[in-house]
């Protein structure tokens, strides 16, 4: 079974551009050896073109949500039929192509890491504020959510 983390997000969108910036942070971390780490952009539905049978998909992305503004929350599968409010500049949701691999492709598990964020906006180079202050323990907090999808 292949574990792969994918981040998306646009680094031109404000804060949609955490996954991004996780992907650069966690890429060479020596306890996810054995994961392959992807970060895809604004992939939209071509995501499906990353993924195979007996995967086990971990999507970390930019959210909406009750929770503040840093927080890390783990969704699982009918976290996804739940109304799941990504917080996206992509060009297909992540909430659709979720739907669209669920129907097509046979994954083991799929997961969404969200990180609840200020604003999402189109040409805004770089992180709020807010998230940056909290940027160590969104790292460690969506470190371990990670290796708690396996």
């Amino acid at each position: 079974m292949v574990v792969k983390v994918i981040f998306v997000g646009s680094p031109l969108g404000g804060d949609d551009g955490i996954g991004p910036y996780l992907y650069e942070e966690l890429k060479s971390n020596p306890s996810l050896e054995g994961f392959e780490l992807l970060e895809l952009g604004v992939i939209g539905l071509d995501m499906i073109s990353y993924v195979n049978d007996g995967d086990n998909l971990i999507i970390i992305d930019a959210i909406y949500s009750d929770e503040s503004i840093g927080d890390v929350v783990l969704v699982d599968e009918k976290g996804f039929e739940k109304g799941l409010k990504v917080a996206s500049l992509h060009d297909f949701g992540v909430e659709q192509t979720v739907q669209i691999l669920k129907n097509h492709v046979k994954l083991k598990k799929i997961s969404l890491i969200g990180v609840k964020v200020k604003n999402v906006n189109a040409c805004t180079l770089g992180l709020s504020e807010e998230i940056m202050q909290m940027k160590e323990t969104i790292i460690n907090n969506v470190l371990n959510l990670i290796k708690k999808c396996v």
